[in-house]
Order: structure tokens, then sequence, then C-alpha cells
């Protein structure tokens, strides 16, 4: 709230010093000509008489003649030579001229002795003096008004920034999985209708999420049943199918089920209520123990591991990364000719990533976003022919996002190279954490 009423109150201050600033300067520029029109007139009937009054008489007597008039009119007067006037140029004329010359800065009045090279000097003048300081009077009110206004803004805006953040905090709650999070703000809101339209998308997502689960559940079930029917039937087949045939009747019905499995797998994952069953691990020597498993997905590819020396600690499910991996290898050694590298590397102390390349024909450059869609299959090398159904990089980029990473495909000179870009902290809501007290960053 403090930045937003910051820009809010500097925009309003701002408008009205302008207006102020305006409106004064044009009212206190007809003031002062106006004023010191008329206290140029009353100034002058009088420095007419005085000076007139001192040209008659000699020099000597000039002290006299002015405390004279000094008493009459509760003024002090003085006089001094004009040289030393501390005015400009131009002022000094302007006195030779037999003009009047009004200093704010002392308060005074300086007019000439008509044939003498004496100035005479009438001040300071209360009125002058007053004028001088109503400028910061003046100043000293526009500032206090401006202050002013922070109070109704305050008041206008709380009630506002209140109604937001809890439809922020809503939001928030939603995007974290919280289906049944909503905003629930009163009628008398100013933002109630965007309240309740932010509830009924809730509600329709949660409506959507939750009709999607069930279809795919419901899919996945009906479509088993008759797989298991087939198996039942395949095996009392009379007379009994060749060797060939069966074994490509089995290898369809096993496809089948392989697809249901993924389908079922990639729905999970796209739940946005799935809980992540956090763990700390040291991935070197993870990677280590799994190699194994790699290499027997490859049995006639040659599957290399890359780990630096000093240890990666990393806080996630472990049971998501083997999974992302394993499709990764996998899909790399569908792809591949003769050899798999897999490095594991941390450029920076909140990020590791986990590098699958294959030697193979690798995907063009227009095709990086695409291959991480559900369902889509390549043209050329990359397509049905190489086995898989298109769901495992997509299963892939969905482990990725739960934990707050990526999947990414980078340049190579040969074949393909995936990236699974993962933060080293997760915190018990998926998101991404500063420090681990338990394993500080290598």
């Amino acid at each position: 709230m403090r930045h937003l009423f910051t820009q809010f109150y500097l925009l309003v201050f701002g408008c009205f010093l302008v207006a102020a600033l305006l409106m004064g300067g044009i009212y206190q520029f007809t003031e002062e000509r106006t004023g010191n029109r008329y206290l140029e007139g009353l100034v002058q009937d009088f420095l007419d008489r005085l000076t007139q009054e001192l040209a008659t008489v000699p020099q000597p007597q000039w002290p006299a003649k002015i405390d004279d008039f000094s008493q009459r009119l509760h003024l002090a007067l003085h006089t001094a030579p004009l040289d030393t006037q501390p005015l400009a140029r131009e002022d000094i004329a302007f006195l030779q001229a037999g003009n009047i010359v009004i200093v704010e800065d002392d308060a005074t009045f300086r007019q000439r002795i008509p044939n003498s090279n004496m100035v005479l000097i009438i001040g300071p003048v209360p009125y002058l003096s007053f004028r001088h300081e109503q400028h910061w009077l003046v100043l000293g009110f526009i500032v206090l008004l401006g202050l002013s206004l922070a109070i109704p803004i305050l008041l206008w805006m709380r009630p506002h920034w209140r109604d937001m953040q809890q439809l922020e905090a809503a939001a928030k709650r939603l995007g974290n999985g919280e289906l049944n999070a909503r905003a629930a703000l009163d009628n008398s809101s100013s933002l109630a209708t965007l309240g309740h339209t932010f509830d009924q998308m809730a509600q329709r997502l949660q409506e959507l999420i939750s009709g999607r689960k069930q279809l795919t559940d419901a899919i996945a079930h009906e479509l088993r049943t008759p797989l298991v029917r087939l198996r039942y039937r395949l095996a009392l087949l009379e007379p009994a199918p060749s060797q060939a045939d069966s074994a490509a009747l089995e290898h369809d019905i096993e496809a089948l089920e392989f697809l249901i499995e993924e389908m079922l797998t990639y729905s999970r994952l796209n739940q946005p209520e799935l809980p992540l069953q956090l763990s700390d691990m040291e991935l070197g020597q993870w990677a280590r123990e799994r190699l194994a498993d790699w290499q027997a997905q490859g049995a006639a590819h040659r599957v290399t591991l890359s780990c630096p020396k000093a240890p990666i600690y990393w806080r996630g499910d472990v049971r998501l990364l083997t999974r992302a991996m394993d499709n990764l290898v996998g899909n790399a050694v569908r792809h591949g000719h003769s050899e798999v590298q897999i490095r594991l590397t941390q450029d920076t102390p909140q990020w590791i990533c986990l590098s699958v390349q294959d030697d193979g024909p690798g995907v063009a450059t227009k095709e990086a976003q695409r291959i991480f869609e559900p369902f889509v299959r390549l043209d050329e090398s990359r397509d049905r022919r190489t086995g898989g159904i298109g769901l495992g990089l997509a299963i892939v980029r969905s482990i990725a996002q739960l934990h707050g990473g990526e999947i990414s495909l980078q340049p190579s000179n040969q074949g393909a190279l995936f990236c699974l870009k993962l933060p080293v902290h997760l915190d018990t809501n998926g998101y991404q954490s500063s420090t681990d007290p338990q394993h500080p960053a290598a």
C-alpha cells in the first residue's frame, strides 16, 4: 500500500502545487504591481517635498530637517552618498534619473536629493518587511495544505487497498492449488464486481479441473477393463495364434497400457493441489546410484555420467525427479545412435542443471517449444517409428514446473541437448527459498 499511496499522493500534491503556484503567482504579480504603484505614489509626494526642502537649505542643516520629518512620520530617515549604495548598476542609473528605488531586501525607499550626490533613505518600512515575510508564509501554507491532503487520500484508499489485498491473497491461494479459495468481498465494496467475477472464475476453474480429473480416471478405468478381457481371450483363443502374432498382440496391449499410465501420470502432475514429497539429498550420489538403471534403458548405448567433485545438495521430490530423468534418458536412448551423456552442474548457488544429450539427428530450433507439448511428435526421426506417445517430455516439463524450474532444449553441435533446471531448495509449498540450514549450497 505504501508504494501505491505514495504514487497517488505525489500525483495529487503535484497537481495541487502547480495550480496553487500558478494562481498564487498571478495574484502576487497583480497585488505587488498595485501595491508598489500605490506606495510609490505616497512616497513620491513625501520625498518630493522633503528633497525640495533639503535642496533649499545648506547641507549642514539636513540632519535637523531629516530628524524633524522622521519624528512626525515615525519612520527612520537618513542620507548616504550615491556611490556607496549597494545597488545594481541599473538601479544606480535609475536613482540618478531622479526616480524612486524600492529595495525589498532591507524594506527601504531610496531617492537622490536634487543637485547633490546624496541619497535619501526611508526605512525599513513595516509594510515592505511584512510583504517580504509574506512569501515564506505563503510557501509554508501551501506545504501545510499539501501535507493535509495525505489524510483524506489515506482514508479513501485504505478500504480499497484492504479489498485489493484480500483479492490478491485469494489469487495466490488459487495459484498455489487451493481451488476452493475465494475473495468473498462485501457487496458494499467498490471492488465487489471484480471480486464476484473472480469468485465465479475460481468456481468454474475448480469445476473444470475436477471434471477433467474425473473424466481421465473414468476413461482409464474403462480402458483397462477391455484390455484385461483382451489378455484373457488371447490366452484362451483356439486355435492358438502363432508366436509372432501373439507377440505382436501382446506388444499392442502393452502399448495401450503404457498410454493409459502416461495419461494418468500427466493428469496427476497437472493437478494444482498435487503435494510434493520433499526431502533432502545429495544429487551426485543419487545420480551415480541411478546410472545402472539408465544404462539398462539403453543396453545398446554407452551412457556416461559427469558430476562435480563438490557435493550438490538439493531439496525436492526425489520420486518425481527420478521419473523426469528416466524420461529424458529414455528419450535420448530412443533417438540417439550410440551414446548418451548425462551431466550434473551448478552454475549458481541457487540453481542446478541436469542435462541429457544424445548423438542423434537433433531437433530443429523452431520446434524447441512444441516438443514439450503433450502428444506432439516431430517429423523425420522423432516420429511414431521411434516409439513413444508424445507425453514423456510433457511430463518432464510438468515436474520441472512443480519444482519452480524449467526444461529447455539447448543449442548443441550434435544431437539433442535437454537441460532440466531446478532451484536448489524448496519450501513445503514448492517455492524456492533462499537458504537451507541443513545443507548450504555448494
